[in-house]
Protein backbone atom coordinates (compact mmCIF):
# COMPACT_ATOMS: atom_id res chain seq x y z
CA UNK A 1 0.00 0.00 0.00
CA UNK A 2 1.04 3.77 -1.14
CA UNK A 3 1.19 6.83 0.29
CA UNK A 4 -0.37 8.21 -2.73
CA UNK A 5 -3.22 5.80 -1.41
CA UNK A 6 -3.50 7.52 1.63
CA UNK A 7 -3.04 11.17 -0.22
CA UNK A 8 -6.23 9.43 -2.50
CA UNK A 9 -7.63 9.17 1.12
CA UNK A 10 -6.88 12.43 2.23
CA UNK A 11 -8.23 13.87 -0.75
CA UNK A 12 -11.83 12.15 -0.56
CA UNK A 13 -12.14 13.43 2.63
CA UNK A 14 -11.55 16.94 1.60
CA UNK A 15 -15.49 16.48 0.14
CA UNK A 16 -16.17 14.61 2.99
CA UNK A 17 -18.92 16.12 6.28
CA UNK A 18 -16.69 17.78 9.15
CA UNK A 19 -16.48 19.88 11.84
CA UNK A 20 -14.47 22.34 9.60
CA UNK A 21 -16.34 23.29 6.73
CA UNK A 22 -19.46 22.62 4.60
CA UNK A 23 -19.09 19.67 1.67
CA UNK A 24 -20.68 19.26 -1.37
CA UNK A 25 -21.37 15.58 -0.91
CA UNK A 26 -25.10 15.63 0.48
CA UNK A 27 -26.16 12.10 2.48
CA UNK A 28 -28.74 10.04 1.56
CA UNK A 29 -31.87 10.33 4.14
CA UNK A 30 -31.52 8.75 7.24
CA UNK A 31 -35.17 8.47 8.36
CA UNK A 32 -34.86 6.20 11.19
CA UNK A 33 -31.01 7.68 12.76
CA UNK A 34 -33.39 9.83 15.35
CA UNK A 35 -35.19 7.12 16.32
CA UNK A 36 -32.24 4.81 16.92
CA UNK A 37 -30.17 7.60 19.14
CA UNK A 38 -33.12 8.36 20.96
CA UNK A 39 -33.83 4.62 21.44
CA UNK A 40 -30.36 3.84 22.25
CA UNK A 41 -30.48 6.90 25.02
CA UNK A 42 -33.53 5.51 26.56
CA UNK A 43 -32.42 1.80 26.35
CA UNK A 44 -29.14 2.75 28.45
CA UNK A 45 -31.16 4.68 31.01
CA UNK A 46 -33.81 1.97 31.58
CA UNK A 47 -30.95 -1.05 31.67
CA UNK A 48 -27.63 0.66 33.19
CA UNK A 49 -27.35 -0.97 35.94
CA UNK A 50 -28.09 -4.41 34.36
CA UNK A 51 -25.55 -3.30 31.17
CA UNK A 52 -22.32 -2.15 33.85
CA UNK A 53 -23.47 -5.78 35.89
CA UNK A 54 -22.69 -7.67 32.35
CA UNK A 55 -19.48 -5.43 32.08
CA UNK A 56 -18.13 -5.99 35.53
CA UNK A 57 -18.64 -9.34 34.75
CA UNK A 58 -16.34 -9.36 32.04
CA UNK A 59 -13.81 -6.97 33.15
CA UNK A 60 -12.97 -9.40 36.29
CA UNK A 61 -11.98 -12.13 33.77
CA UNK A 62 -8.19 -11.85 33.17
CA UNK A 63 -6.92 -11.30 29.93
CA UNK A 64 -3.65 -10.71 29.76
CA UNK A 65 -2.72 -11.86 25.87
CA UNK A 66 0.04 -14.10 26.64
CA UNK A 67 -2.90 -16.32 28.76
CA UNK A 68 -4.41 -18.46 26.31
CA UNK A 69 -6.31 -20.44 29.26
CA UNK A 70 -7.60 -16.71 30.32
CA UNK A 71 -8.12 -15.59 26.61
CA UNK A 72 -10.34 -19.09 25.95
CA UNK A 73 -12.45 -18.02 29.52
CA UNK A 74 -12.87 -14.21 27.89
CA UNK A 75 -14.16 -16.19 24.67
CA UNK A 76 -16.59 -18.61 26.31
CA UNK A 77 -18.54 -15.41 28.23
CA UNK A 78 -18.53 -13.62 25.31
CA UNK A 79 -20.53 -16.31 23.34
CA UNK A 80 -22.78 -16.40 26.35
CA UNK A 81 -23.35 -12.85 25.98
CA UNK A 82 -23.61 -13.11 21.95
CA UNK A 83 -26.14 -16.25 22.39
CA UNK A 84 -28.07 -14.27 25.09
CA UNK A 85 -29.63 -11.77 22.44
CA UNK A 86 -29.95 -14.70 19.70
CA UNK A 87 -26.88 -13.96 17.87
CA UNK A 88 -25.53 -17.33 16.69
CA UNK A 89 -21.74 -17.49 18.16
CA UNK A 90 -18.68 -19.80 18.55
CA UNK A 91 -14.85 -20.04 18.89
CA UNK A 92 -13.10 -19.73 16.17
CA UNK A 93 -10.23 -22.09 16.58
CA UNK A 94 -7.16 -22.14 14.44
CA UNK A 95 -4.49 -24.25 15.18
CA UNK A 96 -1.88 -22.76 17.53
CA UNK A 97 -3.38 -20.14 17.60
CA UNK A 98 -5.32 -18.15 20.34
CA UNK A 99 -9.33 -18.60 20.03
CA UNK A 100 -11.39 -15.40 19.00
CA UNK A 101 -15.19 -15.16 18.83
CA UNK A 102 -17.70 -15.22 15.70
CA UNK A 103 -21.23 -13.87 15.78
CA UNK A 104 -23.95 -13.82 13.42
CA UNK A 105 -27.80 -12.44 12.71
CA UNK A 106 -28.86 -12.55 9.40
CA UNK A 107 -31.70 -10.44 8.33
CA UNK A 108 -34.34 -11.40 5.83
CA UNK A 109 -33.67 -9.20 2.72
CA UNK A 110 -30.84 -7.60 3.65
CA UNK A 111 -28.25 -7.17 1.04
CA UNK A 112 -25.67 -5.65 2.90
CA UNK A 113 -23.39 -7.38 6.05
CA UNK A 114 -21.84 -5.01 8.80
CA UNK A 115 -19.26 -6.42 10.88
CA UNK A 116 -18.21 -5.36 13.74
CA UNK A 117 -14.57 -5.59 15.14
CA UNK A 118 -13.21 -5.10 18.37
CA UNK A 119 -10.53 -7.52 20.51
CA UNK A 120 -10.89 -9.10 24.18
CA UNK A 121 -7.21 -9.63 25.23
CA UNK A 122 -5.66 -7.07 26.94
CA UNK A 123 -1.94 -5.93 27.84
CA UNK A 124 0.26 -6.65 30.78
CA UNK A 125 -1.05 -5.52 33.91
CA UNK A 126 3.00 -4.81 35.50
CA UNK A 127 4.03 -2.51 37.46
CA UNK A 128 0.84 -3.84 39.51
CA UNK A 129 1.83 -0.89 42.41
CA UNK A 130 0.79 1.66 40.02
CA UNK A 131 -2.77 0.49 40.17
CA UNK A 132 -4.91 2.27 42.61
CA UNK A 133 -7.05 -0.80 42.86
CA UNK A 134 -6.31 -4.63 41.45
CA UNK A 135 -6.57 -4.07 37.87
CA UNK A 136 -8.99 -7.36 37.55
CA UNK A 137 -10.81 -5.74 40.69
CA UNK A 138 -13.64 -3.42 38.87
CA UNK A 139 -14.03 -0.19 40.36
CA UNK A 140 -16.37 2.83 40.78
CA UNK A 141 -14.86 5.73 40.95
CA UNK A 142 -16.93 9.08 41.16
CA UNK A 143 -14.43 10.96 38.71
CA UNK A 144 -10.78 10.77 37.78
CA UNK A 145 -8.35 9.19 40.58
CA UNK A 146 -5.79 11.81 39.26
CA UNK A 147 -8.29 14.49 40.48
CA UNK A 148 -8.66 12.58 44.06
CA UNK A 149 -12.16 11.08 42.90
CA UNK A 150 -13.46 9.09 45.72
CA UNK A 151 -14.26 5.02 45.29
CA UNK A 152 -17.74 4.52 45.12
CA UNK A 153 -18.97 0.92 46.39
CA UNK A 154 -20.99 -1.18 44.23
CA UNK A 155 -23.58 -1.60 46.30
CA UNK A 156 -23.85 1.94 47.22
CA UNK A 157 -23.93 3.09 42.93
CA UNK A 158 -26.92 4.70 42.58
CA UNK A 159 -28.10 4.29 38.67
CA UNK A 160 -28.30 6.09 36.08
CA UNK A 161 -24.57 7.04 37.02
CA UNK A 162 -22.91 10.21 36.70
CA UNK A 163 -21.53 11.15 33.24
CA UNK A 164 -18.41 11.92 35.13
CA UNK A 165 -17.88 8.62 36.71
CA UNK A 166 -15.31 5.90 35.62
CA UNK A 167 -14.66 2.11 35.55
CA UNK A 168 -11.42 1.66 36.72
CA UNK A 169 -9.75 -2.29 35.21
CA UNK A 170 -7.93 -3.26 32.32
CA UNK A 171 -9.40 -3.85 29.17
CA UNK A 172 -12.28 -0.91 30.65
CA UNK A 173 -11.79 1.02 27.47
CA UNK A 174 -9.80 -1.18 25.03
CA UNK A 175 -11.85 -3.26 24.26
CA UNK A 176 -14.11 -4.69 26.30
CA UNK A 177 -16.59 -1.59 26.73
CA UNK A 178 -16.68 -1.03 23.25
CA UNK A 179 -17.63 -4.48 23.11
CA UNK A 180 -20.89 -3.90 25.51
CA UNK A 181 -21.67 -0.75 23.69
CA UNK A 182 -22.04 -2.87 20.24
CA UNK A 183 -24.15 -5.69 22.18
CA UNK A 184 -25.96 -2.66 24.05
CA UNK A 185 -27.59 -1.02 20.90
CA UNK A 186 -28.29 -4.01 18.78
CA UNK A 187 -30.61 -4.51 22.28
CA UNK A 188 -31.68 -0.27 22.09
CA UNK A 189 -33.12 -0.84 18.42
CA UNK A 190 -34.70 -4.25 19.08
CA UNK A 191 -36.79 -2.60 22.53
CA UNK A 192 -37.69 -0.09 20.08
CA UNK A 193 -39.41 -2.26 17.73
CA UNK A 194 -36.57 -1.01 15.44
CA UNK A 195 -35.69 -4.12 12.61
CA UNK A 196 -32.23 -4.68 11.20
CA UNK A 197 -31.70 -3.54 7.39
CA UNK A 198 -28.44 -5.54 7.47
CA UNK A 199 -27.12 -8.41 8.12
CA UNK A 200 -24.80 -8.19 10.98
CA UNK A 201 -21.06 -10.55 11.97
CA UNK A 202 -18.91 -9.77 14.95
CA UNK A 203 -15.60 -10.60 15.00
CA UNK A 204 -13.85 -10.40 18.15
CA UNK A 205 -10.25 -11.17 18.64
CA UNK A 206 -8.56 -12.89 21.46
CA UNK A 207 -4.74 -11.93 20.26
CA UNK A 208 -4.59 -8.04 19.22
CA UNK A 209 -2.54 -7.17 21.84
CA UNK A 210 0.20 -9.86 20.94
CA UNK A 211 0.32 -8.17 17.76
CA UNK A 212 -1.95 -10.41 15.80
CA UNK A 213 0.41 -12.80 14.75
CA UNK A 214 -1.87 -15.12 13.39
CA UNK A 215 -4.56 -13.10 11.95
CA UNK A 216 -4.12 -13.73 8.89
CA UNK A 217 -4.29 -17.62 8.77
CA UNK A 218 -7.70 -16.85 11.08
CA UNK A 219 -9.05 -14.92 8.34
CA UNK A 220 -7.86 -17.73 5.29
CA UNK A 221 -9.41 -20.29 7.80
CA UNK A 222 -12.85 -18.24 8.13
CA UNK A 223 -12.93 -16.26 5.36
CA UNK A 224 -16.53 -17.09 3.85
CA UNK A 225 -18.20 -16.70 7.56
CA UNK A 226 -16.01 -13.52 7.95
CA UNK A 227 -16.42 -11.81 4.83
CA UNK A 228 -18.49 -8.86 5.25
CA UNK A 229 -19.17 -4.88 2.81
CA UNK A 230 -17.77 -3.20 5.89
CA UNK A 231 -15.38 -3.81 9.02
CA UNK A 232 -16.54 -1.43 11.82
CA UNK A 233 -13.67 -1.26 14.15
CA UNK A 234 -14.00 0.22 18.38
CA UNK A 235 -10.74 0.64 18.86
CA UNK A 236 -8.54 3.67 20.09
CA UNK A 237 -10.15 7.01 21.63
CA UNK A 238 -12.34 10.06 20.62
CA UNK A 239 -10.69 13.00 19.89
CA UNK A 240 -9.23 14.94 22.93
CA UNK A 241 -11.70 17.63 22.87
CA UNK A 242 -14.23 15.35 23.35
CA UNK A 243 -15.83 15.83 20.12
CA UNK A 244 -16.79 11.92 18.03
CA UNK A 245 -13.59 10.48 15.81
CA UNK A 246 -13.61 8.63 12.83
CA UNK A 247 -10.26 7.55 11.40
CA UNK A 248 -10.02 5.86 7.87
CA UNK A 249 -6.30 4.19 8.63
CA UNK A 250 -3.96 3.38 10.57
CA UNK A 251 0.29 3.05 11.11
CA UNK A 252 1.58 -0.56 10.68
CA UNK A 253 4.27 -1.48 13.53
CA UNK A 254 7.01 -4.01 13.99
CA UNK A 255 9.46 -3.97 16.36
CA UNK A 256 13.23 -5.28 16.93
CA UNK A 257 15.89 -5.09 19.45
CA UNK A 258 19.39 -4.48 18.94
CA UNK A 259 22.30 -5.58 21.51
CA UNK A 260 25.65 -3.95 21.77
CA UNK A 261 28.87 -6.39 23.56
CA UNK A 262 31.44 -4.80 25.09
CA UNK A 263 34.17 -7.42 27.16
CA UNK A 264 33.26 -11.12 27.76
CA UNK A 265 32.50 -10.66 31.41
CA UNK A 266 32.04 -7.40 33.98
CA UNK A 267 35.27 -5.24 34.53
CA UNK A 268 36.25 -2.63 36.74
CA UNK A 269 35.60 0.75 35.47
CA UNK A 270 38.67 2.28 36.87
CA UNK A 271 41.21 -0.43 35.03
CA UNK A 272 39.63 -0.76 31.71
CA UNK A 273 37.64 2.53 31.27
CA UNK A 274 39.22 3.69 27.85
CA UNK A 275 40.34 0.18 27.39
CA UNK A 276 37.29 -1.72 27.47
CA UNK A 277 34.29 -1.38 24.72
CA UNK A 278 31.67 0.42 27.03
CA UNK A 279 28.42 -1.36 25.47
CA UNK A 280 25.99 1.50 26.77
CA UNK A 281 27.77 4.02 25.47
CA UNK A 282 28.07 2.22 22.17
CA UNK A 283 24.45 1.77 22.10
CA UNK A 284 23.58 5.13 22.75
CA UNK A 285 25.82 6.58 19.75
CA UNK A 286 23.94 3.76 17.90
CA UNK A 287 20.63 5.01 18.61
CA UNK A 288 21.88 8.65 18.08
CA UNK A 289 22.95 7.47 14.23
CA UNK A 290 19.35 5.98 13.57
CA UNK A 291 17.34 8.91 15.01
CA UNK A 292 17.60 12.47 14.98
CA UNK A 293 16.75 14.82 18.11
CA UNK A 294 13.68 15.76 16.24
CA UNK A 295 12.47 12.37 15.74
CA UNK A 296 13.24 11.72 11.84
CA UNK A 297 14.41 8.88 11.22
CA UNK A 298 18.11 8.46 9.35
CA UNK A 299 18.29 4.73 8.63
CA UNK A 300 18.12 4.83 4.90
CA UNK A 301 15.00 3.08 3.56
CA UNK A 302 13.18 3.78 6.48
CA UNK A 303 11.68 7.09 5.67
CA UNK A 304 9.13 7.80 3.28
CA UNK A 305 7.93 10.61 0.96
CA UNK A 306 6.65 13.73 2.73
CA UNK A 307 2.58 13.74 2.05
CA UNK A 308 1.21 16.24 -0.23
CA UNK A 309 -0.08 19.35 0.86
CA UNK A 310 -4.01 17.73 0.95
CA UNK A 311 -3.21 15.44 2.61
CA UNK A 312 -1.38 17.70 5.92
CA UNK A 313 -4.31 20.17 5.94
CA UNK A 314 -6.55 17.40 6.70
CA UNK A 315 -4.36 15.65 9.15
CA UNK A 316 -3.90 19.24 10.87
CA UNK A 317 -7.81 19.83 10.65
CA UNK A 318 -8.79 16.13 11.81
CA UNK A 319 -6.63 16.56 15.19
CA UNK A 320 -6.58 18.64 18.33
CA UNK A 321 -2.89 18.87 18.52
CA UNK A 322 -2.99 20.79 21.62
CA UNK A 323 -5.10 19.14 23.39
CA UNK A 324 -3.14 16.18 22.62
CA UNK A 325 0.12 17.65 24.53
CA UNK A 326 -2.16 18.93 27.43
CA UNK A 327 -3.12 15.47 28.46
CA UNK A 328 0.47 13.79 28.71
CA UNK A 329 2.00 17.45 30.25
CA UNK A 330 4.29 17.72 26.67
CA UNK A 331 5.76 21.13 26.16
CA UNK A 332 5.91 20.77 22.62
CA UNK A 333 6.09 18.31 19.71
CA UNK A 334 9.40 16.43 19.38
CA UNK A 335 8.99 16.62 15.87
CA UNK A 336 8.06 20.16 15.62
CA UNK A 337 5.30 19.36 13.73
CA UNK A 338 1.69 19.60 14.46
CA UNK A 339 -0.06 16.11 15.97
CA UNK A 340 -1.64 15.09 12.69
CA UNK A 341 1.20 16.05 10.11
CA UNK A 342 3.91 14.23 12.94
CA UNK A 343 1.62 10.91 12.47
CA UNK A 344 1.93 10.42 8.54
CA UNK A 345 5.40 10.22 9.26
CA UNK A 346 7.16 6.97 10.56
CA UNK A 347 7.85 6.88 13.76
CA UNK A 348 10.95 4.69 15.66
CA UNK A 349 10.64 4.90 19.01
CA UNK A 350 13.01 3.27 21.48
CA UNK A 351 11.29 1.31 23.96
CA UNK A 352 13.45 -0.49 26.70
CA UNK A 353 16.77 0.16 27.85
CA UNK A 354 18.56 -2.24 29.68
CA UNK A 355 22.00 -2.49 31.15
CA UNK A 356 23.77 -2.76 34.15
CA UNK A 357 20.74 -4.53 36.05
CA UNK A 358 18.60 -3.66 38.47
CA UNK A 359 19.80 -2.50 42.22
CA UNK A 360 22.59 -0.11 43.13
CA UNK A 361 24.91 1.72 40.46
CA UNK A 362 27.98 -0.37 39.96
CA UNK A 363 31.88 0.77 38.85
CA UNK A 364 31.91 -1.73 36.10
CA UNK A 365 31.94 -2.22 32.57
CA UNK A 366 29.23 -4.60 31.74
CA UNK A 367 29.42 -7.13 28.84
CA UNK A 368 26.39 -5.97 26.83
CA UNK A 369 24.12 -3.48 26.49
CA UNK A 370 20.75 -3.85 24.36
CA UNK A 371 17.32 -1.63 23.41
CA UNK A 372 14.08 -2.51 22.15
CA UNK A 373 12.10 -0.38 19.46
CA UNK A 374 8.98 -0.14 17.70
CA UNK A 375 8.84 0.99 14.81
CA UNK A 376 5.58 2.81 13.68
CA UNK A 377 4.54 2.12 9.85
CA UNK A 378 3.46 4.56 7.03
CA UNK A 379 1.89 3.37 3.96
CA UNK A 380 4.39 2.85 1.32
CA UNK A 381 6.52 1.23 3.94
CA UNK A 382 6.47 -2.38 4.34
CA UNK A 383 6.98 -4.89 6.91
CA UNK A 384 9.80 -6.49 4.89
CA UNK A 385 12.09 -3.87 4.24
CA UNK A 386 12.96 -2.83 7.66
CA UNK A 387 15.59 -6.16 9.06
CA UNK A 388 17.62 -5.30 5.86
CA UNK A 389 17.53 -1.63 6.21
CA UNK A 390 18.74 -2.09 9.61
CA UNK A 391 21.07 -4.22 9.39
CA UNK A 392 22.75 -2.33 6.49
CA UNK A 393 22.64 0.33 8.84
CA UNK A 394 24.37 -1.39 11.41
CA UNK A 395 27.37 -2.61 8.95
CA UNK A 396 28.08 1.53 7.51
CA UNK A 397 28.15 2.00 11.76
CA UNK A 398 31.05 -0.64 11.70
CA UNK A 399 29.54 -3.37 13.44
CA UNK A 400 29.73 -6.93 12.46
CA UNK A 401 26.53 -8.56 12.97
CA UNK A 402 25.93 -11.52 14.98
CA UNK A 403 23.05 -14.28 15.45
CA UNK A 404 23.77 -15.20 19.27
CA UNK A 405 26.39 -14.33 21.49
CA UNK A 406 29.98 -13.96 20.38
CA UNK A 407 32.46 -16.76 19.99
CA UNK A 408 35.91 -15.90 21.86
CA UNK A 409 37.46 -15.86 18.27
CA UNK A 410 34.72 -13.22 16.98
CA UNK A 411 35.59 -11.15 19.87
CA UNK A 412 39.17 -10.78 19.01
CA UNK A 413 38.82 -10.70 15.38
CA UNK A 414 35.88 -7.91 15.52
CA UNK A 415 35.89 -4.25 17.63
CA UNK A 416 32.34 -4.17 17.23
CA UNK A 417 29.86 -6.15 17.43
CA UNK A 418 25.71 -6.36 17.53
CA UNK A 419 23.04 -8.38 17.07
CA UNK A 420 19.77 -7.62 15.87
CA UNK A 421 16.52 -9.66 16.91
CA UNK A 422 13.06 -8.97 14.78
CA UNK A 423 9.82 -9.46 16.58
CA UNK A 424 7.60 -12.76 14.56
CA UNK A 425 4.50 -10.16 14.56
CA UNK A 426 4.09 -7.04 12.29
CA UNK A 427 2.01 -5.22 9.74
CA UNK A 428 1.95 -2.27 7.52
CA UNK A 429 -0.26 0.38 7.54
CA UNK A 430 -4.00 0.49 6.18
CA UNK A 431 -6.25 3.00 4.73
CA UNK A 432 -9.51 2.90 3.10
CA UNK A 433 -11.10 5.58 0.96
CA UNK A 434 -14.02 7.47 0.71
CA UNK A 435 -14.95 6.28 -2.64
CA UNK A 436 -16.16 3.34 -1.31
CA UNK A 437 -19.99 3.30 -0.70
CA UNK A 438 -20.05 1.77 2.76
CA UNK A 439 -17.45 3.99 4.28
CA UNK A 440 -18.89 7.39 3.37
CA UNK A 441 -22.43 6.15 4.11
CA UNK A 442 -20.83 5.21 7.61
CA UNK A 443 -18.97 8.77 8.19
CA UNK A 444 -22.46 10.27 7.34
CA UNK A 445 -24.36 8.55 10.26
CA UNK A 446 -21.31 9.22 12.41
CA UNK A 447 -21.55 13.25 11.39
CA UNK A 448 -25.30 12.94 11.72
CA UNK A 449 -25.30 11.09 14.78
CA UNK A 450 -23.35 13.43 16.54
CA UNK A 451 -25.46 16.45 15.95
CA UNK A 452 -22.22 18.66 16.23
CA UNK A 453 -18.30 18.83 15.65
CA UNK A 454 -16.98 15.42 14.37
CA UNK A 455 -12.52 15.00 13.56
CA UNK A 456 -12.41 13.35 10.30
CA UNK A 457 -8.98 11.67 10.48
CA UNK A 458 -7.01 9.75 6.93
CA UNK A 459 -4.33 8.18 9.54
CA UNK A 460 -4.49 7.29 13.22
CA UNK A 461 -1.17 7.45 15.68
CA UNK A 462 -1.72 4.11 17.14
CA UNK A 463 -1.68 0.55 15.17
CA UNK A 464 -4.63 -2.30 14.59
CA UNK A 465 -4.17 -5.04 12.59
CA UNK A 466 -5.98 -3.91 9.73
CA UNK A 467 -3.79 -4.63 6.59
CA UNK A 468 -4.59 -8.09 6.81
CA UNK A 469 -7.88 -8.20 6.38
CA UNK A 470 -7.62 -6.13 3.02
CA UNK A 471 -5.40 -8.49 2.14
CA UNK A 472 -7.30 -11.76 2.62
CA UNK A 473 -10.64 -10.17 2.68
CA UNK A 474 -10.07 -7.14 0.57
CA UNK A 475 -12.84 -5.45 3.08
CA UNK A 476 -13.30 -1.79 3.46
CA UNK A 477 -12.91 -0.58 7.31
CA UNK A 478 -13.59 2.34 9.83
CA UNK A 479 -12.41 2.80 12.86
CA UNK A 480 -15.20 4.64 14.47
CA UNK A 481 -13.50 4.55 18.89
CA UNK A 482 -16.01 5.55 21.78
CA UNK A 483 -13.88 5.84 24.61
CA UNK A 484 -12.57 8.47 26.65
CA UNK A 485 -8.98 10.37 25.81
CA UNK A 486 -7.76 9.73 29.00
CA UNK A 487 -8.56 6.27 29.45
CA UNK A 488 -4.58 5.10 30.72
CA UNK A 489 -5.41 2.06 28.37
CA UNK A 490 -2.20 -0.01 27.63
CA UNK A 491 -0.92 1.46 31.31
CA UNK A 492 -2.12 1.28 35.13
CA UNK A 493 -5.46 2.41 36.40
CA UNK A 494 -6.93 2.19 32.89
CA UNK A 495 -10.96 3.44 32.74
CA UNK A 496 -14.09 4.15 30.87
CA UNK A 497 -16.05 7.58 31.99
CA UNK A 498 -19.45 7.03 31.67
CA UNK A 499 -20.61 9.83 29.53
CA UNK A 500 -18.17 8.15 26.64
CA UNK A 501 -20.24 4.74 27.03
CA UNK A 502 -23.67 6.25 26.50
CA UNK A 503 -22.72 8.14 23.69
CA UNK A 504 -20.65 5.32 21.75
CA UNK A 505 -24.19 3.01 22.18
CA UNK A 506 -26.34 5.57 20.68
CA UNK A 507 -23.39 5.81 17.57
CA UNK A 508 -23.33 2.10 17.29
CA UNK A 509 -27.37 2.26 17.11
CA UNK A 510 -27.17 4.43 14.20
CA UNK A 511 -24.71 2.56 12.28
CA UNK A 512 -27.02 -0.34 13.07
CA UNK A 513 -30.40 1.28 12.01
CA UNK A 514 -28.85 2.80 8.71
CA UNK A 515 -25.77 0.91 7.66
CA UNK A 516 -27.61 -0.29 5.06
CA UNK A 517 -26.30 1.92 2.25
Amino acid sequence: MKLKFLVLTALALAACASAQEPSPHTPAPMPRLDAAVQAARAHVAAHEEALIDELRALLALPNVASNEADIRRNADLLVAMLERRGISARLLETPEAPVSVFGELNTPGATRTLLFYAHFDGQPVEPLEEWATPPFTPTLRAGRLEDGAAVIPWREARYPLDDEARIYARSSSDDKAPILAMLAALDALRAAGMPLRVNLRFFLEGEEEAGSPNLARTLQTHRDALAADLWVFGDGPIDPRGIPRVSLGVRGITSFRITVFGPAVSVHSGHYGNVAPNPAARLAHLIASMRAPDGRILVEGLTADAPMREALALARDGFDSEGMLAGPQIAESESGLAYGEAILRPALNVTQLSYGGAGPQRNAIDPEASAGFDLRLTPGLEPAEVRPALEAHLRTQGYMLVDEAPTPEQRRAHPRLARLTMDEFGYPAAASSLDDPGVRRAVDIVVAAANGPVSIAPLMGGSLPIAPIGEVLGAPFVIVPIVNPDNNQHAPNENLRMREFRRGVETYAALLAEGGW
